[in-house]
């Protein structure tokens, strides 16, 4: 009798046992596939906002400062890093189409320092090159304008993303927190 219970036992654990073994390589498997193509439609978002969350909050605020004064030819401000380390923002001026250096407190250069050496990845040109500024909504734009980080003075979301005009699709937003969004471009 015992050898019938042993006989009838032993197929049921093997049989059990491959079906947990499968099904955990299937869905670790799954799981790697998904998440390896989550992060890379993701690949040039901020690291650690929460990190940088006031220093780009700073930098926002700037933007409105400048934008609000009116002089602004169009609407973005150029984020331009210099040889020794020191990091600028200018426009042009909507009267003499000059180039305007703007103006910062030290807090701020602080802010726009950290940004630009810490907040974005450095390669393929997905260094923040672009502020744009509009009515409600700052837009920290990278240089191959595959994404950009956005700062909404409402909390809806955002319903346009002003990209170059040399690129042609759609985005996708991803909200971070109150007034903070990831969005991405996606090429049609």
């Amino acid at each position: 009798m015992k050898s019938t219970k042993t006989n009838k036992i032993k197929p049921l654990i093997k049989s059990v046992l491959i079906a947990i073994i499968s099904f955990s390589v299937l869905f670790g498997g799954c799981k790697f596939l998904l998440g390896n193509l989550l992060w890379s439609t993701w690949e040039y978002k901020v690291k650690d906002f929460d990190t940088y969350k006031s220093d780009f909050q700073t930098i926002a605020d700037l933007a409105y400062r400048e934008f609000g004064k009116g002089q602004m030819k169009r609407s973005y401000i150029f984020v331009n890093e210099n040889p020794d380390g020191t990091v600028n923002l200018s426009y042009e001026n909507v009267n003499s189409e000059d180039i305007v250096e703007v103006t910062m407190s030290q807090k701020e250069k602080k802010s726009l320092e950290k940004i630009v050496a810490k907040a974005f990845h450095q390669g393929d040109m997905a260094y923040l090159s672009v502020i744009r500024v509009y009515k409600d909504q700052v837009e920290f734009e990278i240089e191959n304008g595959q994404y950009s980080l956005i700062y909404r003075k409402d909390e809806h979301k955002p319903k346009f993303l002003n990209k170059s005009s040399s690129i042609q699709g759609t985005f996708k937003v991803k909200k971070i927190s109150d007034h903070w969004y990831h969005a991405r471009f996606i090429e049609d």
